[in-house]
């Protein structure tokens, strides 16, 4: 611990040290802002020795040439520009073909959504007249149906009344002839 002391001590120390060096008095503190002073002036001749070599080579560009790749840059923008105008041109003229089919389909659309209605309107008086008739004839033939039926009921009630009376006639018949033959064979002297 005390040899740290002694080096903290050293440290503090230093900042009031003095050195001499060629007739000068330097204290740490200065001999900092001299090697900070001296590295900047270093670094500013460096930076202008670059920038000198740049100017150097700036100037000794060939500018025709440089002006002759402008003209062929300028030629290709003024092609393309040609090109989107061109294009867009055509573009305008598809939106208004585009918006002139529609129009025309919305046009066809109408048309067909009013025949439409009309032939909805024309089957649904046609329907209803048919209904009418319909009722009509419904109505006047079961006027006639009832008649036929009842005629048929009169009919079938004759030929009931006819077959019932032809039983019964039929019936006494058969009784009459098995009474005469009941009584014949009850007279018969040889049956006893």
């Amino acid at each position: 611990m005390a040899d740290l002391n002694k080096v903290a001590d050293d440290i503090d120390g230093f900042a009031d040290r003095e050195f001499k060096a060629g007739g000068f008095k330097f204290t740490p503190a200065s001999i900092a802002a001299i090697f900070a002073f001296v590295s900047t002036v270093v670094g500013g001749l460096y930076g202008g020795f670059v920038m000198y070599q740049k100017i150097e080579e700036v100037a000794g560009l060939d500018l025709g040439a440089y002006q002759q790749q402008m003209e062929v840059m300028d030629a290709k923008v003024s092609g393309m520009a040609e090109k989107v105008e061109e294009a867009v041109e055509y573009s305008r003229d598809i939106k208004n073909g585009l918006k002139d089919d529609l129009l025309r389909i919305e046009q066809q659309v109408d048309r067909i959504d009013n025949t439409v209605r009309a032939i909805e309107d024309r089957v649904d008086a046609s329907i209803r007249s048919n209904e009418t008739e319909v009722r009509r004839l419904i109505d006047e033939n079961m006027a006639d149906i009832r008649v036929m039926i009842d005629a048929a009921d009169v009919r079938f009630e004759n030929q009931r009344e006819r077959v019932r009376s032809s039983q019964d006639a039929d019936m006494k018949e058969l009784e009459d002839r098995l009474t005469n033959k009941l009584q014949r064979a009850l007279d018969n002297p040889l049956a006893d």
